[in-house]
């Protein structure tokens, strides 16, 4: 006998309505006006028979933060049980084990007819008519046809239709003897495709797209998974594979406290502990301890540990230790520690540690540290540190880059930046060193290396200078007033030429006058008859410069030298010096000092 039917919304949120806190206070009120507010503060629908519940008896509540549950045992007392499915509470009377015995010996009578798209009429297929009392399900068939058994009795069942794209709806049933019962779904038109002839197409979930999870779990289990959407938890279950197990096909639907799959297995959420032999595969959220011998996949947010022998998928949030043998997948935000032995990628913002064998890639912001063997990758900013044995890139960097080959800063540097090979930045804030530094303004701050070149601001000059040796040098100096690099070659008597390499710094005494303080080493050689290594050269300059405008400036100063040949190999056997006030002899090798002086032009 049919009783009532019940239409609803279908479920925004994925938090258990009977857990949420409410507060309400009503003093000898229906009943049924009490339950509507408790659905209107919840945002949940009630679903109930109206047999099974006076709603015109006179109630009082006076509670504040309590939880729906709670609420609902002090108004309707032991006698009700509370099912949560979709957006509904269901109340239900409650079966003692005596009852539920009694119920299985006794002859069923089957339920069937056809479910359709309320507006169109056309027929569903692949709807889930779900049996709230022994939590089974039956899928439409491709015409819109189901049929369900029920065990005979005066015992009131509760029958929830729901296909995605469509409000659910909640049918109760006296079952005592066969019955036909169609059952209208109301579309839910912002989520279906605009076509009066077609029924709405299946929304799957990200998880059951995924061509693994597509191979394990049977395509009745992912309908009814993505149909079905139970809340609450299950204190224990058990698979072999994941329709082979104690919630058989709806196995995606529940969430466990405790969970075991011997190979696979596929459940709606954990809350507690899963281990699996192979995979574990959850359609929703994960808080505790999961540990899949080969993979973890995770459709929505994670807490806790999770341990994958190779790999682990989470495309929700994850809070917590994430590790793995090889490679874990996050596409949301990260809050902790992720170690994977080869990579990890995260689609979203990290903040905590993300330590991979080769790489870590993230597309937000890093808060914390990323440590690899080969690279790391931020699409976004770094704030902390970046450790990779070959290359980093960030945009904006705050804190330390240290890459043993190449770091790339697409932005700002606001802290160290050291790359055995190579650094970059568009600007930057501290110190860069590595042996070749590239940026285009440094606003404060100094790169040291074997040669910097600042775009924006930085010391870029020609010099022409003579000396007492070397009549003829060509110097270019790059990188900034406070230390640059200084590349040098020149010609002197008896055409004797030298290459060499130095550093400096610049103090400035106003608009016209400065300071520099250089330092240059390099080689020396002999030019006839052949090109051959003459000795080492050392040079210290002071040199004192005024500016005629933007680009030349006078320059002149005293020099220190410091000489190192071999006499016995040189055509020169006492030296380049035209006097000195240090020269001695020891061995094969001669050393000479003396003071000279420098005069030139810059541009």
């Amino acid at each position: 006998m049919l009783m009532l039917g019940v239409f609803a919304l279908p479920a925004f949120g994925q938090k258990s309505h009977l857990s949420k806190r409410i507060t309400l206070s009503y003093s000898s009120v229906p009943l049924y006006e009490a339950l509507e507010e408790i659905s209107r503060v919840g945002r949940f629908s009630f679903s109930y028979n109206a047999d099974l519940i006076n709603g015109d008896s006179l109630v009082s509540v006076e509670v504040e933060d309590a939880r729906v549950e709670a609420v609902l045992e002090e108004l309707l007392g032991e006698n009700i049980r509370n099912k949560e499915v979709g957006n509904h509470v269901i109340l239900m009377q409650y079966v003692t084990r005596e009852q539920r015995r009694d119920s299985r010996q006794k002859t069923e009578c089957l339920i069937d007819g056809y479910v359709q798209d309320g507006r169109t009429g056309h027929k569903l297929s692949d709807a889930t008519i779900y049996e709230v009392s022994r939590r089974k399900s039956v899928l439409s068939d491709s015409r819109g046809h189901y049929s369900f058994p029920l065990p005979v009795g005066m015992e009131i069942q509760g029958l929830y239709f729901a296909k995605a794209g469509y409000a659910d709806t909640v049918i109760f049933i006296r079952p005592v003897k066969d019955y036909s019962l169609s059952v209208p779904l109301k579309p839910l038109y912002g989520n279906i495709l605009r076509v009066s002839t077609q029924p709405a197409e299946l929304t799957v979930n990200r998880i059951d797209s995924m061509a693994l999870v597509g191979l394990l779990v049977p395509r009745k289990a992912l309908i009814t998974s993505e149909n079905l959407q139970v809340y609450g938890t299950r204190g224990f279950q058990i698979s072999l594979i994941p329709y082979v197990g104690t919630n058989w096909m709806n196995k995606g639907s529940y969430t466990s406290a405790i969970s075991f799959n011997l190979l696979a297995g596929y459940s709606g959420g954990v809350n507690g502990f899963e281990l699996g032999g192979l995979v574990n595969i959850v359609r929703r959220d994960v808080k505790g301890l999961q540990i899949g011998g080969l993979a973890n996949i995770v459709g929505r947010g994670t807490s806790g540990v999770q341990v994958g022998g190779l790999f682990n998928v989470n495309l929700g949030h994850f809070k917590g230790l994430q590790l793995s043998g090889l490679m874990n997948f996050q596409r949301d935000t990260l809050t902790g520690t992720q170690i994977g032995g080869l990579c990890n990628y995260l689609e979203g913002k990290m903040q905590g540690v993300q330590v991979g064998g080769l790489t870590n890639i993230t597309t937000g912001h890093v808060d914390g540290w990323q440590v690899s063997g080969l690279a790391n990758i931020a699409f976004l900013d770094v704030s902390q540190t970046q450790i990779g044995g070959l290359f980093n890139y960030g945009r904006h960097v705050y804190g330390l880059q240290l890459g043993g080959l190449v770091n790339i800063a697409n932005g700002n540097v606001n802290g160290l930046q050291i790359g055995g090979l190579f650094n970059y930045a568009k600007s930057v804030v501290g110190l860069q060193l590595g042996a070749i530094n590239v940026s285009k303004t440094i606003e404060s701050g100094i790169p040291v290396g074997f040669f910097s070149y600042v775009h924006n601001g930085g010391l870029h000059r020609f010099e022409l200078y003579a000396d007492e040796v070397f009549y003829g040098n060509v110097a270019f100096k790059s990188g900034t007033k406070r230390f640059y690099n200084i590349f040098q070659v020149g010609i002197g008597t008896s055409w004797m030429v030298n290459a060499m390499y130095g550093i400096g710094t610049s103090f400035a005494f106003g608009p016209k006058w400065s300071l520099d303080l250089n330092i240059i080493s390099g080689l020396v050689f002999s030019t006839t008859p052949s090109l051959a290594l003459h000795g080492t050269l050392t040079k210290f300059l002071p040199a004192l410069e005024y500016r005629f405008g933007k680009h030349l400036a006078v320059f002149g100063g005293p020099t220190y030298n410091l000489y190192a040949f071999d006499d016995t190999r040189t055509f020169k056997p006492n030296g380049i010096a035209p006097y000195t006030f240090f020269d001695q002899v020891k061995g094969y090798q001669r050393l000479q000092m003396w003071i000279g002086g420098t005069v030139g032009l810059r541009f």
